[in-house]
């Protein structure tokens, strides 16, 4: 029997990725000094880009698996 299941891994460090490049772009606009802006929207990026190569060390980023 060929069920789909979703797998929460991948999904989860692409979404929680995107969710840092937001915030990121959102602390460029902050209401606060340029170095805090700055320091705010590079250590976002930073963890987006750690999550992206750690969803790409899983595997593909298709969403759903085929297991039999």
């Amino acid at each position: 029997m060929v069920k789909l299941t979703m797998s929460p891994h991948r999904s989860d460090r692409r979404a929680r990725a995107a969710a840092h490049r937001a915030m990121a772009m959102s602390a460029l606009a902050s209401n606060s000094s340029e170095t805090v802006r700055y320091r705010r929207y590079h250590a976002h990026m930073r963890k987006a880009d750690a999550l992206a190569r750690a969803a790409d060390l899983v595997g593909t980023d298709a969403p759903w698996e085929v297991e039999s």
